[in-house]
Parts: C-alpha cells; sequence; structure tokens
C-alpha cells in the first residue's frame, strides 16, 4: 500500500496516502499477528507518490544487523506449502527470523499457496502475488507480528480502527485514531504485509508530542494489497533515536530488524499499539 502523508489530531488533518489494508474497527492494543511477502534487505527502492522517478537507496544499516544481548529472540516461523510440496521452498534461507518447514496439517502459522500466489494466516490473506524468493521477508513479517503484539499487551497504547468494512477496496478511506494522547511523544509506522516498513510520523517539521488527548490518522487504500500493520508508540519523552533508526529501515523490507530497534532505543515508559487493517483487490 501507499500512503500520502496525512496526521490528524482533530484539528486539522492531512490524509496519507499510502494503500493499507484494513480490518474492522478493533481496540488493538494488544492485537493481531498478519504478515506476508517480499524480498531485499539490502538495498531496495524507496516507495514514492505516483508519478515520481524510483530512486536506489543505500544498505539497511549494519549496527541492526548485528547480535545484541538486549534484543529479544525472534519467533521461529512454522511454513507450510499448500499440496505439501516442500520441495518448492528447498534452499530456501532466512532473513532475520527463524521458520520450520512443516505440513499443511501441522498447524502452520503461514501457508504459501504457489497456484493462487498468495500467502495466508488463520484463513486471511497476508499478501497477494507472493513467489518463493518472498517467503523470507513474510516471515519477518510474522515474527515481527507476534513480538509486537506481546509488547502491547504488556504496555498498552489505545489505538482503534474507525468502523468501516472488514476488508477494504481500492480508494477506501480508513482512519485509525488514538486515545490517551495528551502531552506525549508519538511515533507511527506501518509494516505491510509484504514486510515493508515506512515511517508514518512524525515526519519534518511535525510535532513531536501531541497536545491533545485525541490523535488520528487517515488514509487511502491502494495497492499492493494484503495485510498491513499500524504500530504507534508513545512515551513522555521524543524518541528521536527510534525515530532515527526507523527511518532508516523505512522503504525496506526489513520488518525483522525493528524489534531490535525497539530493543534498543524505545524508552522505558513506551506504550505500544497495534491495529490491522486487511485489503483486497
Amino acid at each position: 500500500m501507499r500512503w500520502r502523508e496525512g496526521p490528524l489530531d482533530r484539528t486539522h488533518r492531512r490524509t496519507p496516502a499510502r494503500a493499507a489494508r484494513p480490518r474492522a474497527a478493533h481496540m488493538l492494543t494488544a492485537c493481531l499477528l498478519l504478515t506476508a511477502s517480499v524480498v531485499p534487505t539490502r538495498g531496495g527502492v524507496r516507495l514514492l507518490d505516483p508519478g515520481d522517478d524510483m530512486m536506489p537507496l543505500p544498505p539497511v544499516p549494519q549496527w541492526l544487523r548485528a547480535p545484541d544481548d538486549k534484543a529479544p529472540p525472534l519467533d521461529t516461523i512454522r511454513v507450510a506449502v499448500a499440496g505439501d510440496d516442500k520441495g518448492l521452498l528447498a534452499g530456501m534461507s532466512a532473513l532475520a527470523a527463524p521458520f520450520k518447514l512443516v505440513a499443511p496439517t501441522e498447524g502452520p502459522d503461514l501457508i504459501f499457496d504457489p497456484g493462487s500466489r498468495q500467502a495466508t494466516s488463520k484463513g486471511e490473506v497476508i499478501a497477494y502475488d507472493v513467489a518463493p524468493p518472498d517467503l523470507p521477508a513474510v516471515i519477518d513479517r510474522m515474527s515481527f507480528a507476534e513480538g509486537i503484539v506481546r509488547l502491547a499487551a504488556a504496555r498498552p497504547q489505545p489505538i482503534s480502527i474507525a468502523p468501516g468494512p472488514p476488508v477494504r477496496r481500492r480508494d477506501d478511506r480508513v482512519e485509525i485514531d488514538l486515545a490517551e494522547m495528551a502531552n506525549r511523544a508519538l511515533i507511527l509506522f506501518s509494516v505491510t504485509g509484504d514486510g515493508l516498513v515506512q515511517a508514518l510520523y512524525p515526519i519534518g517539521a511535525d510535532p513531536r508530542v501531541i497536545e491533545s488527548a485525541a490523535f488520528a490518522w487517515t488514509f487511502e487504500v491502494h495497492e499492493p494489497f494484503g495485510a498491513d500493520l499500524i504500530v504507534a508508540i508513545s512515551a513522555a519523552q521524543p524518541m528521536d533515536a527510534l525515530a532515527a533508526g526507523l527511518k532508516r529501515l523505512s522503504h525496506y523490507r526489513s520488518a525483522g530488524e525493528v524489534l531490535k530497534l525497539i530493543a534498543l532505543t524505545a524508552p522505558p515508559d513506551a506504550r505500544f499499539g497495534v491495529a490491522s487493517v486487511l485489503s483486497a483487490p
């Protein structure tokens, strides 16, 4: 999905347009996992507004790739291939999160269907148009989702999605609402179904600290479709190191690196909210 920038604090509203993949209104403070697709963590392409040229980016910072005792281990994701054709994934290497190939009957976390090119979890489509080389990034996305949901359960930041259909379509508008934000710093980012990380707030001159109790963000749905996680992190003081790290990871399929960044830079009073948005063609 592509977003057009648009934070809202209930007094003024701009509209992001990085497409997303919605889900119904939920008060997701400790919420969902969901995950999906694709490739590089070394070298990549910046997602720009339609009509802009694509431009190459430098690699993901090596300091984030180095092991660190403070970083929690990523969950192992159980992956199955529809039809149990494990040979299709022979030789596949992990990016950040470990995985285990299992049979479809063994309760996999993620199922890849090579016929439909879909990655699904618990019956929901996480990403469309997935090829075998995309799966390591899908796996990282799954593992990130499980870890961030645990953080949200332990230290919740209230977040919800305004009412709407459970699965959104192209050009639908989706509003994300945050509560209990008065005088708290905010970082907002998304992790798409294909594992792409995108920093959403603050950008440029956006206020680091939200004065009002309620804060909202709207975006329009565009392809790629599937499942997005919208993550809000709030704290009593601005989180400059975390925001800078997210900008370094932004526009990469770097979902497997985000929990490490949070462990290294988030303050002790940080609160976490997660909302899941599903979309389909």
